[in-house]
């Protein structure tokens, strides 16, 4: 199966935002871990506004009201509220306008220009308020006219306002993470557990950052921790059967998994993933169950390209290598530039011994992006089992030019030029041997099988050309690697019988 980063990446990805909401994606929702979170995080500021929201019931309940009315896009219905809670209060309540900023930050409106416009008020009057901070620079960060700076400023002077306050320092993190500086990320994470190990978000966030950076079993440690940390929700327990089974923790995996399917039958995460694990645990007739019923319950909207993936190879260990082609066909027509799919029509193809077919689905492939050296070996490899040589030789030979260093790169340049020169009269094969032979010098026990093969190849060319010298070197050399050989030593036989 394809694991690079990407195809790993978007599966990993997938398993977060199926499980549930990632901790940076919707870290700006106030779900009841942050409110919970909120009052025992709170600051002074936060304090005062929670006395005032319950003596101050008119005003705070008009913006209660108009939070309904953002939470069903009711935008100036909202706002009309709001103004009038403002005029109630004189303008003068900065407890009154966080709270609307607050509205709009967690509402997913995508213009938080009135946010912006009521907290910048509320902070210039109050420089000491750390939530007030933290919400503009939310309401800057998912504004429609995003300005990451403004954001890390506020979140800045959230933390200078109260070093304790744990959220801020999260919110740092999470903002390092989006722009891909994993190192300061880390940092600001860190501080945030620093400022107080028990605001749960932090370990989540922390979960996939490790996720990120493939450190699997340390993800998988703080997103137990967040788990006994949070509410135990079929959302979070979701999110550890996740990190499990990226762990490969396949068993404990399982058994979470099922414990979530049983609260929450329709979660597309842990259905998937019970096909998944099967498949990794060789439960091929289980696997082939389980991602039938995922493919009758959801259609290809809800479906992502691993899972056509392991449909395919799911069925080719069912014996079923025909309706492997038909499904990779299927995802190729509802997503044609995507090369995962072709990439896997190749492979089902070779398997089947219909070489052109594999030929032109990775001809397909590189029409939409470059060969990588892998892409290139299986190409050179197809042609090669279509016993097109020459045209495998030239595809191999991009490699070596690519990087004349890789070894194995110049070991199949001579295997085709074996095959292309069978009777070894032109020695095709010979220079390509010889640079595989100078390259693996260093580390002759790891390429031992295949420097017996070049050594062998070399003392029979060597012995052809009558060069009783050279082709004993490379007869000694097989001897040396492997006492046993029986080429070697006919070989070192016929070399005495030569006159």
């Amino acid at each position: 199966m394809i694991k690079n980063w990407k195809t790993y990446g978007a599966l990993a990805a997938a398993f977060f935002t199926a499980a549930g909401a990632s901790a940076h994606n919707n870290a700006l929702r106030s779900g009841k871990i942050e409110q919970t979170q909120l009052v025992i995080q709170s600051n002074q500021g936060q304090a005062t506004l929670a006395f005032v929201a319950v003596q101050d019931n008119s005003a705070a309940g008009l913006v209660q009201q108009g939070k309904t009315l953002l939470s069903q896009n009711k935008v100036a219905e909202a706002q009309q509220l709001f103004d009038k809670a403002l005029s109630m209060t004189k303008n003068k309540d900065n407890n009154i306008k966080i709270m609307i900023g607050e509205a709009y930050v967690t509402s997913g409106v995508k213009d938080l220009s009135p946010a912006i416009k009521v907290l910048e008020e509320a902070t210039s009057k109050d420089t000491k308020n750390a939530n007030a901070f933290v919400l503009l620079g939310d309401a800057y960060l998912h504004n429609k006219t995003v300005d990451g700076g403004k954001a890390l400023a506020n979140y800045d002077k959230a933390i200078a306002a109260d070093n304790k306050f744990a959220k801020a320092h999260l919110r740092k993190g999470q903002l390092y993470v989006q722009s891909r500086n994993f190192t300061q990320a880390k940092e600001a994470l860190d501080a945030a557990l620093a400022a107080d190990p028990n605001y749960a978000p932090t370990y989540l966030e922390l979960a996939e950052l490790y996720y990120r950076a493939e450190q699997y079993p340390k993800s998988s440690e703080y997103i137990k921790k967040y788990v006994s940390m949070a509410e135990n929700t079929p959302e979070t327990r979701a999110k550890y059967a996740s990190i499990l089974y990226l762990t490969k923790d396949y068993t404990n995996a399982m058994t979470e998994i099922q414990s979530v399917l049983k609260s929450d039958p329709n979660n597309i995460a842990m259905n998937r993933l019970v096909a998944y694990s099967y498949y990794d645990t060789k439960q091929y007739d289980k696997a082939l169950e389980a991602m039938t019923a995922y493919f009758n319950k959801y259609d290809e909207s809800q479906r992502i390209p691993s899972d056509y993936e392991y449909y395919a190879n799911i069925l080719v260990e069912n014996k079923k290598p025909q309706e492997a082609v038909a499904i990779i066909e299927k995802a190729k027509q509802l997503d044609p530039k995507n090369p995962l799919y072709n990439d896997l029509l190749a492979k089902q193809y070779v398997s089947l011994k219909n070489y052109p077919k594999a030929i032109e689905a990775y001809k397909a492939k590189f029409a939409t992006t470059p060969p990588t050296n892998t892409d290139l070996f299986y190409y050179g490899y197809t042609h090669e089992l279509n016993d097109d040589y020459k045209t495998a030789d030239s595809v191999y030979t991009l490699i070596t030019t690519n990087n004349p260093t890789y070894a194995y790169g110049h070991l199949w340049r001579a295997r085709v030029n074996s095959h292309l020169d069978p009777e070894t009269k032109e020695g095709l094969a010979k220079p390509h041997y010889e640079e595989f032979i100078k390259l693996t010098s260093g580390d002759k026990e790891k390429y031992k099988k295949d420097l017996i093969t070049a050594n062998n190849y070399l003392g029979y060319y060597y012995y052809l050309k009558k060069d009783k010298a050279n082709a004993t070197k490379h007869w000694q050399e097989v001897k040396t690697l492997d006492p046993t050989n029986t080429d070697a030593s006919n070989g070192l036989n016929g070399l005495k019988a030569m006159k």
